[in-house]
């Protein structure tokens, strides 16, 4: 008998910005199969205890990009920049390139690292995901990021900047970071040098203009406290040129009052604001992506179900910036998945990654008859109105 080939569709959607749901709950399965995390998590916390080596044996590896299509240098219109991380000294970082193309209205997709692939790598593609190009249709492109090597006493400022700012981790190497900020005389370990809040303003994220929609834009503010708890001498350290977000920082620094107690110098602070979600590209339709050898009844749609929880990859559900994979897999009659592979994923590799680990960790329930090549596509979606843009919490 002959088994009429059949496209596999369930319809995966992954919201994630926060939700009423509190941060300790399981994402909660709303359909076949609809899968939605919990809210967005804080910067990666790497306390002191946990660090591989003494601070003093810890590096800041900077990186330096350079875009190039067809062999050609490409100037970005747009772009956000790329984060640091850090290294022991005498590790080392391959160069990162980065392969991507560009579509017709400057927007990048197909990103994927080819060589040097870093920890960083999630970081990476979502910053590029978030850049845009002149308008033109490209392909064959690349970002090379190099790798330079600094100490955090070495440091400039601009360098200091880029990990306080941009990468964001927590613990003892942001914590030097913030110190050379400071200044010299520092004295403010934390941004309220141990000093209790009395009076707490916040920034108008939605004053003037937002980035473009995935893009972030951040300012870092510096100011002393008084003996009466006074925030004194406020001035922007450093930003990525967000004149409005500058504003709304030292107003909020001048506007916040702490409780009486030793005076403090040298605090720091960052903010940072999004633009709006950047939406998924589309998604190709079924009769544009044929598979001759594909063998996949019905039935496999009613007995696939998801036994994992995805969540959103934690650097594209930041910014926010949708997406969306093709996983290709079998399944046994006894419901056994295997084979799975990433068909296409956009606009980067890490929402493929995600999703194959799904399909990987699922299970079909017991049948008759077996899948051979089946396809679901797994969407990442945000809620439809995405929550406002809060303060860096670090």
């Amino acid at each position: 008998m002959r088994v009429t080939p059949f496209l596999l569709c369930l319809p995966f959607a992954l919201a994630i910005a926060a939700p009423p749901a509190k941060a300790d709950q399981s994402p909660e399965y709303v359909g076949p199969p609809v899968i939605i995390p919990g809210p967005p998590s804080p910067p990666i916390s790497v306390r002191s205890g946990a660090l591989a080596a003494p601070m003093e044996d810890t590096r800041l590896h900077l990186p330096d990009a350079e875009a190039t299509c067809d062999g050609a240098p490409l100037a970005a219109t747009y772009s956000d920049p790329l984060p640091a991380v850090q290294r022991r000294v005498g590790a080392s970082y391959e160069d990162t390139v980065l392969a991507f193309s560009v579509a017709a209205d400057g927007r990048t997709l197909d990103i994927r690292a080819v060589e040097g692939a870093t920890a960083a790598s999630d970081r990476l593609q979502a910053s590029l995901a978030a850049w845009r190009f002149p308008p033109h249709a490209r392909k064959d492109c690349r970002l090379i990021v190099r790798w330079r090597t600094v100490s955090v006493e070495q440091a400039d400022t601009s360098d200091l900047l880029t990990y306080f700012a941009v990468t964001r981790d927590r613990g003892a190497l942001r914590d030097a970071v913030a110190k050379r900020l400071g200044g010299p005389n520092s004295d403010c370990d934390d941004r309220f040098g141990g000093r209790r809040p009395a009076v707490m303003a916040y920034p108008d994220f939605e004053k003037g203009r937002r980035p473009p929609p995935g893009g972030r834009s951040w300012t870092v503010v510096r100011w002393n406290i008084d003996a009466e708890g006074r925030n004194t001498d406020i001035e922007t350290l450093g930003s990525s040129g967000d004149v409005d977000l500058d504003a709304e920082a030292r107003r909020t620094m001048a506007d916040s009052r702490m409780r009486p107690g030793p005076a403090r110098t040298g605090c720091v602070y960052n903010f940072y604001r999004t633009g709006e979600t950047l939406e998924a590209p589309p998604m190709p339709p079924e009769d544009q992506r044929p598979d001759p050898l594909q063998q996949c009844p019905a039935s496999v749609a009613e007995r696939f179900k998801p036994q994992s929880n995805l969540v959103f990859p934690t650097a594209f559900r930041d910014r926010p910036i949708e997406g969306w994979a093709l996983i290709r897999f079998d399944v046994a009659p006894w419901g056994q998945i295997g084979n799975a592979a990433v068909v296409e994923a956009q606009p980067a590799a890490a929402f493929g990654t995600q999703a194959l680990q799904l399909v990987q960790s699922s299970r079909a329930s017991g049948g008759f008859e077996a899948g051979v090549r089946c396809v679901v596509p797994v969407r990442y979606k945000m809620p439809a109105e995405n929550a406002a843009p809060e303060a860096d919490q670090n």
